[in-house]
């Protein structure tokens, strides 16, 4: 009984990570693809075009869908940690110092979310077998 009880905690960690992470990204994938939310002005200042807003929600929408499959949660878990990561890193280099898309809460919010992408990952990661 006593060795069920990790396995049964770790269970509930990577569903609750699962449904957090995987509402979190379609809302942001969503808003990305419908150019709400002020995503056209903060992809303007980034200065790679429009195209990269539709790529990123695309693979926020895919990487979230892929959250809620157990085969393919690492898979997902990957993509929305290196897509959540290079926001961060976009927001501490390219856009630091501005006003709208380089404060704090849009280098807070985006590592908060590579954090626990990479936790998922880590958790739902695939196991060699010797």
């Amino acid at each position: 009984m006593a060795a069920d009880l990790p396995s049964k905690w770790r269970t509930i960690a990577i569903w609750a990570l699962r449904v957090a992470l995987g509402l979190a990204f379609l809302a942001i994938g969503t808003t990305k693809l419908t150019g709400t939310g002020q995503t056209i002005e903060y992809f303007a200042a980034i200065g790679w075009g429009q195209w990269f807003r539709y790529l990123t929600g695309l693979l926020d929408i895919v990487g979230a869908a892929l959250l809620f499959v157990p085969r393919w949660t690492f898979c997902g878990a990957i993509v929305l940690a290196c897509t959540v990561g290079l926001a961060t890193l976009i927001s501490l280099t390219l856009l630091r110092g501005d006003p709208t898309c380089g404060g704090s809460e849009m280098v807070s919010v985006p590592l908060v979310l590579t954090l626990l992408a990479a936790v998922l990952a880590w958790l739902t990661r695939p196991h060699r077998v010797s």
